[in-house]
């Protein structure tokens, strides 16, 4: 069997159909049922892709109406004081939006995606409390249609590290008060079937962090994996390395860890740690923030790499973070050059280069059916093509490039920037207007 795994999935629609049923709502021209019926079929259709397409780990609680925090935020029970007074997605929308009596909610760059997310408020002072309602209707709704989903889940670390305190605390000092609510959480899931994977995405744990951030993971982590035998949970990280994290993590019972080896070659160095550990690796290989075609010939050599230290029955490959960061679906791309339009891959055609990746590591190329052929060699013929075409590569700008003399200031910044100011007199400039 091949084992692949996808971090999580884009949730707008193919034809953005979720926008279309937003816009529509918030100006007043459809009701909310029709918003959650645009939903419920998205979120079916999502699902029903990614089982076609042969995914044996399929997400769900990725799919939200505005935001993945702010969802963690509601429920949590972090609602604003300012919000209070409101009730259901009135409440939802306002905290994401703003309404005539509060401001919404600050947004803010997620990581180093072009994605922004809301940062949820905290206080000492508020008092929280687990409503987990949309988590398990959606679980409830994929096994409707035959599919047992992982349960996607920000994790307790990272949700408080991104958040921000309107009590001008350190969000972090707030752990105590919100464990015990995902203690909770992970309980009630274990309820819903006789073993569970729960994804825990900790991307927080990729930055440089300071020891206050890996201080907390083997307590937080240690009291999460000891709530129930029915949970299999995988702290999820990507976008970098995640080395210093990994070192902690090996220790703790804990079914999986996932690394990104796409953005995070760094992780190849913690193998060897992870070869004498009992720990399942979900390798992400498959980059899931880029438009291209991936190399699956060079992707199969990196997993090779990767399993000469962890054995195939411990390791799954997968995207190297959410599929939210590229578009939809290629299908759509009608006025594209058909040569540059052969070098990419979005969301839906990455699931089939995962199954395909998948297929050949775990299976061989003798086990490709003629299809998986034919789409092996038409990556290998894509990737080549790319690297010799003209459109993207010109021999005179390579040579004028390689010629280049290095260029180096005469005078240090701290110098020149005194002597611009001098000379411009320009006010401090704006890096984002958001």
């Amino acid at each position: 069997m091949s084992k692949n795994y996808i971090v999580g999935f884009p949730r707008i629609g193919e034809q953005r159909e979720l926008k279309k049923a937003l816009e529509a709502y918030w100006s007043g021209k459809s009701a909310l049922e029709e918003v959650n019926r645009v939903a419920s079929e998205l979120k079916k259709r999502h699902w029903l892709y990614q089982k076609d397409a042969g995914v044996e780990y399929i997400s769900s609680n990725d799919f939200s109406l505005y935001d993945t925090m702010l969802d963690t935020a509601v429920m949590l029970g972090a609602i604003p004081k300012r919000f209070r007074h409101l009730e259901g997605e009135e409440r939802y929308f306002a905290m994401a939006r703003g309404s005539k009596d509060a401001v919404a909610m600050e947004m803010t760059k997620w990581f180093n995606t072009n994605y922004h997310y809301i940062v949820p408020e905290l206080s000492i002072e508020d008092e929280y409390e687990l409503n987990a309602t949309k988590l398990i209707n959606e679980y409830e709704e994929a096994k409707s249609l035959g599919i047992s989903t992982k349960i996607n889940l920000i994790g307790p670390i990272s949700f408080l590290a991104l958040s921000k305190r309107y009590d001008q605390g350190n969000p972090l000092a707030l752990l105590e008060k919100i464990l015990p609510l995902y203690e909770a959480l992970l309980g009630r899931i274990a309820t819903l079937d006789e073993s569970v994977t729960v994804q825990i995405d900790e991307p927080i744990f990729v930055k440089d962090n300071a020891a206050e951030v890996l201080e907390l993971i083997k307590p937080t982590y240690t009291r999460l994996a000891s709530v129930s035998d029915a949970l299999k949970i995988v702290v999820m990280t990507y976008f970098e390395h995640a080395s210093e994290a990994v070192e902690l993590l090996v220790d703790i019972p804990v079914w999986g860890i996932g690394l990104d080896f796409v953005h995070g070659l760094e992780n190849l160095a913690v193998l060897p740690l992870l070869k004498e550990s009992d720990k399942v690796l979900i390798a992400g290989v498959v980059d899931g923030r880029n438009i291209w075609k991936n190399d699956i010939d060079a992707t199969l050599t990196l997993l090779n790499t990767i399993g000469e230290s962890i054995p195939s029955e411990r390791l799954i490959s997968s995207t190297s973070c959410s599929l939210l960061h590229v578009p939809y679906s290629l299908k759509y791309e009608k006025k594209m050059n058909t040569e540059i339009k052969n070098w990419l891959s979005y969301a839906v055609e990455k699931l089939d280069e995962l199954s395909l990746i998948s297929q050949l590591y775990f299976n061989g190329v003798e086990s490709l059916t003629q299809v998986q052929s034919v789409a092996y060699k038409a990556n290998q013929e894509a990737i080549e093509a790319r690297k010799n075409s003209s459109k993207i590569h010109n021999p005179k700008v390579t040579q004028r490039v390689e010629n280049l003399e290095k260029f180096e200031r005469t005078e240090a910044y701290e110098t020149r920037i005194v002597k611009q100011r001098e000379k411009l007199q320009y006010p401090d400039l704006a890096t984002t207007t958001i």
